[in-house]
């Protein structure tokens, strides 16, 4: 998976002409290349998050058959990666991370161990409870991270009650819940791609209204009131994105 901006100076449209007339047809050619896909970032209207969502303009799945293939064709094709300079149409910011096809949790119906010791803990809401509406369109907020304090301690945090309560109140109309370990990877010293940077992947599924404009007057959307960590932030860092499931161009077709 990989996520990207276009360099200062270079327009959306100019920065897509060359995604997608020059880099995707090398892409392509990488050997064990079996699904390609991309969807352009929306933003965000009912979402509130201290991380900016505008930070990329695409999300990319580069799939092939196996690691070792993965491992040998974007690792050994670094230049195919690089940064380009401000005004010359290529990559702006560039960031990776290598998955399993499937997700490590499915969070809708998997219980992590870390949450058996939060089980009995009460849910807080602001504005009343959320009421789950099965008709709902789909948005899919996809986010990154890694800790700033021990994994032990990350990890207990956002699987034991992060993932928990938002797993059992369906807090804003959840309807796609999944999680996924990043797979390690050796890194060239001088490569542009840092596939190691972030810890997990989540993909939440997200109802429409996250991007609308509150009508004037309406009562405030109900909330859940996540319990914070007592080590404070525990994000090292934080990639937060906006995808319409259905916006997706499949690049090998």
């Amino acid at each position: 998976m990989h996520f990207f901006s276009y360099p200062e100076g270079v327009s959306l449209e100019d920065g897509e002409q060359w995604y997608f007339d020059e880099h995707t047809t090398q892409a392509k050619k990488l050997p064990g290349v079996t699904r390609y896909r991309t969807w352009p970032v929306l933003l965000p209207v009912a979402v509130q998050s201290p991380y900016p969502y505008d930070r990329f303009v695409r999300m990319s799945e580069l799939v092939f058959e196996n690691m070792s293939l993965a491992q040998q064709a974007t690792l050994g094709n670094t230049n195919l990666w690089a940064a380009a300079s401000p005004g010359t149409p290529g990559f702006g910011e560039f960031q990776c991370v290598f998955l399993d096809e499937l997700p490590q949790f499915d969070l809708t119906k998997d219980t992590p161990v870390q949450q058996y010791k939060y089980g009995a803990l009460p849910l807080k809401f602001a504005g009343g409870e959320h009421k789950y509406e099965d008709g709902e369109d789909t948005l899919i907020l996809v986010y990154l991270f890694s800790y700033n304090v021990s994994v032990a301690d990350g990890e207990d945090w956002y699987l034991g009650h992060h993932a928990r309560e938002g797993k059992l109140t369906k807090q804003v109309g959840l309807r796609h819940y999944q999680t996924w370990k990043t797979l390690s990877t050796p890194e060239e010293p001088d490569s542009a791609l840092k596939p190691n940077r972030y810890y997990r992947l989540t993909e939440e599924g997200l109802p429409a209204w996250t991007r609308e404009q509150p009508k004037e007057g309406a009562p405030p959307r109900p909330q859940l009131l996540i319990t914070m960590p007592p080590l404070g932030n525990v994000f090292d860092d934080l990639i937060n994105i906006v995808i319409d499931p259905r916006q997706v161009q499949d690049l090998l077709e």
